[in-house]
């Protein structure tokens, strides 16, 4: 996909990812909101939870939407891997019994288990970008929590967060995230800063 491809997408509000294709429950309602569940047609929206007079598309939403939809077997399959590893937790949380387990919430022991449990409604493409890409979140409909649904944030290929919904578009989440990536690159950079004044010092003194 070329920049001008995807910036035709993101100018109507529509995406096709066809690796979500057939992921829905019969449980879960039909709506203008999930307008192809055969062809992956999601929804596309720009900031997150910024509220915004008027949209502005930025290079880093472009490149963002590329890397998702030419990478969107790999995303797909992260998205589930770590669904699944949290799901436990999520099913603890949410404490359902019985008959109400069995068709709302049952377990899953492998990642396809969630076809009829979840289905993708909507890609936000927000104003916080890493390495020119923007952070972009998942949101879900799920069959446990109609209210809420789910809400995955992620950059590039990297899972950030799992929670609700709104875990898809809250900016501070994705901010978070890039606040400890640059700690981190920082403190790799006095780290390095270190060594490189231990070692001459010690050079220095060997000379003395």
């Amino acid at each position: 996909m070329d920049d001008k491809n995807a910036l035709r997408q993101i100018k109507s509000g529509k995406v096709i990812l066809e690796v979500w294709s057939g992921f829905q429950s019969k449980k879960m309602p039909t709506s203008s909101k999930y307008p192809n569940k055969k062809s992956g047609t999601v929804k596309v929206e720009i900031g997150g939870d910024m509220v915004q007079d008027q949209t502005t598309i930025a290079k880093s939403h472009i490149s963002a939407l590329k890397f998702l939809v030419e990478n969107q077997v790999k995303i797909k399959e992260k998205i589930l891997k770590s669904l699944l590893e949290k799901y436990r937790e999520l099913q603890t949380s949410y404490g359902y019994e019985g008959r109400d387990k069995e068709e709302l919430m049952p377990d899953a022991s492998r990642e396809s288990d969630f076809k009829a449990l979840i289905r993708l409604s909507v890609v936000h493409l927000l104003n916080v970008e890493k390495d020119g890409l923007a952070y972009v979140g998942y949101e879900f409909d799920c069959t446990w929590d109609e209210e809420h649904g789910l809400g995955i944030m992620t950059h590039k290929d990297k899972i950030i967060d799992i929670d609700g919904a709104d875990t898809s578009f809250l900016t501070w989440i994705a901010k978070k995230d890039l606040k400890s990536t640059q700690t981190n690159k920082d403190e790799s950079k006095t780290k390095v800063s270190e060594v490189k004044n231990s070692f001459w010092s010690r050079f220095k003194n060997k000379l003395k």
